[in-house]
């Protein structure tokens, strides 16, 4: 049920615009609809990768794991590990990146988790004046369509935006989960409401069983405006400036280098690993480094710094079940399933297939920090729902970690499992230049576990899982915790700290978060790249608008603020234009 799109794709850029855009991802596609509704404003955004509709995939929520090392994806590697990741090829951690109109919205998981209200009263704090809770919660209802009945009358949802949200659990296990988190005594409800600690039914961009993304609900409907213009396979290469002014960019495009000016603005919305990369090509960032690849210096700023990333263990804990359940492989690939989705948009295709979000306070958490430190995601399916190769794509284990975990023993059988994640690592990383070719990728070092206090977390959170297996409405339909031992942890008590710090330290996977790389602060920050106004310190003409900018990483999946912050950025920069 492929949705049709007519293209506007751009064959070429015109010399200037007011207001140029580096990503058409979750952010840079909010921006180019939002910048273009003022039909005097010229507007160009330029996207690295091609067209979303070139695989049929994309539109289909529980294919998403295909996705990953396609051509629509950037597939970064991290660095190799020193304390973590160490059942990981070369003890690097995969990092997928959308390479397409729409960015990793049309490779990520479709979670719809806005943070706690804690979080962006703590983004003030720090110096991030007017992105208090009270400030941003209008944004995020301005981009909405929830489409769930009991949500839309609580005054925290919107109604009527372009971006759909819907709920998406379709099995008999999201019931029970939340029937197993009851009997633990915490909250069941809206965890994007009032109240954000407990359980509750995932809400996903999934409208009419297909992916929702930020392409689809911005850019798409805007394309047409003759002010706006759109370059795919545009590959910026760098910042261009006049003095302290940034006046355009440069990029390569039909195998040619070009350059188109700006006479307003240019605003990187190339997410947290690219935003910081462009900006030190550019002569923006720590100048000591800059000088080591004779990049001369425009700005001394810390971009690439304060990298924070939520990790977390995909594959541990996993429970077989009696009750045929869960997602199956066969189940999955199955000519009812595919007739469903063609003819209804429904069944296990239609869905993201996680179907339950947790969010809670262990007693590992940080008292001074206040806030939740783990987010639990429950999956009605194991990793042995893929092949060798589907497991690799999708976390990056070692073919021979694959094998010695015995993965193809679980092929097609029903199998639960849970996804527990660290909200608020202590442990920061980087991002730096490996060379000064932008075609060459950066070295990333996400730094996991180097505090201990992020493994006591994780450690803990494995623990709620075990114990929401425990219930008697896991018990109920025969759950029994897969008992083979972790490749790498046989040393350890099974299910003791010590084994389920090396299954954390082992198993250790991106969930696809990273943040913080152009952190925006108040003036006095040392640590800050960007100002509350996204304006990048020392310069002018220049922002970024994307995750990288936050302050401190969110108390949930980051798709939702990262358009929320687009959002309230397109606000901004259109009353900087009064």
């Amino acid at each position: 049920m492929q949705t049709v799109q007519q293209s506007f794709i751009r064959e070429d850029a015109n010399e200037e615009y007011d207001y140029i855009i580096v990503g058409a991802g979750s952010a840079g596609c909010v921006l180019a609809s939002r910048l273009s509704e003022d039909s005097s404003n010229k507007v160009l955004i330029l996207e690295a990768g091609g067209e979303e509709t070139d695989n049929k995939f994309v539109k289909q929520p529980a294919m998403q794991g295909l996705l990953r090392n396609s051509k629509e994806d950037w597939s970064f590697k991290t660095v190799p590990q020193k304390n973590s990741c160490w059942g990981c090829e070369n003890k690097q951690s995969l990092w997928p990146r959308g390479r397409m109109l729409g960015g990793s919205s049309n490779i990520n998981g479709m979670q719809y988790v806005r943070g706690n209200k804690g979080d962006f009263d703590l983004w003030e704090k720090m110096g991030a004046t007017g992105w208090s809770y009270k400030d941003i919660l209008p944004y995020f209802k301005k981009s909405e369509d929830n489409r769930n009945e009991e949500y839309r009358k609580s005054g925290y949802h919107g109604i009527g935006g372009p971006w759909t949200i819907s709920s998406t659990a379709f099995t008999p296990l999201a019931g029970i989960t939340l029937d197993a988190a009851k009997e633990l005594g915490y909250r069941v409800g809206d965890i994007n409401g009032e109240e954000q600690l407990g359980f509750h039914s995932l809400q996903a961009n999934v409208k009419d069983g297909e992916r929702w993304s930020v392409s689809d609900a911005f850019l798409r409907p805007a394309m047409s405006r003759p002010n706006l213009h759109v370059l795919i396979n545009a590959h910026v290469t760098k910042v261009t400036f006049n003095g302290k002014r940034a006046t355009g960019v440069e990029f390569v495009h039909g195998a040619r280098k070009k350059r188109v000016r700006a006479a307003r603005e240019v605003i990187l919305s190339a997410g947290s690993i690219q935003s910081p990369q462009l900006l030190m090509l550019s002569g923006v960032g720590p100048k000591e480094h800059l000088q080591q690849l004779n990049i001369t210096s425009v700005a001394d700023l810390p971009v690439g710094k304060h990298l924070q990333d939520h990790q977390g263990i995909i594959g541990f804990p996993e429970y077989w079940i009696e009750k045929p359940y869960s997602v199956t492989l066969d189940g999955l690939t199955s000519w009812i399933s595919d007739l469903k989705y063609k003819l209804f948009g429904k069944g296990p295709i239609a869905s993201p297939l996680f179907e339950i979000n947790g969010i809670v306070k262990t007693k590992a958490a940080d008292p001074k920090l206040g806030l939740p430190d783990i987010e639990i995601i429950f999956a009605p399916f194991g990793l042995g729902l893929g092949q060798e190769q589907d497991v690799y794509n999708f976390v990056g284990f070692d073919r021979k970690f694959i094998k010695d975990y015995n993965y193809r023993e679980y092929l097609n059988r029903h199998m639960v499992s849970f996804v527990p994640l660290l909200l608020h690592p202590k442990s920061i990383g980087e991002i730096r230049l490996q060379t000064k070719d932008s075609f060459d990728y950066p070295l990333i070092d996400p730094n996991y576990y180097d505090d201990e206090r992020d493994v006591k977390s994780i450690v803990e959170g494995i623990k709620v899982c075990a114990q929401l297996a425990e219930t008697k409405a896991f018990k109920a339909i025969g759950a029994k915790m897969r008992k083979q031992t972790v490749p790498g942890c046989a040393k350890h008590t099974h299910m003791s700290d010590e084994y389920l710090e090396c299954v954390a330290r082992t198993m250790t996977t991106t969930i696809y978060h990273p943040t913080g790389t152009c952190k925006m602060g108040a003036s006095n920050d040392p640590t800050a790249v960007t100002d509350p106004q996204l304006r990048v310190r020392g310069l002018q003409g220049l922002r970024v608008v994307d995750a990288s900018v936050m302050p401190e990483t969110v108390s949930a999946n980051t798709q939702a603020s990262t358009v929320m912050i687009a959002e309230k950025a397109a606000d901004m920069i259109k009353a900087a234009k009064l």
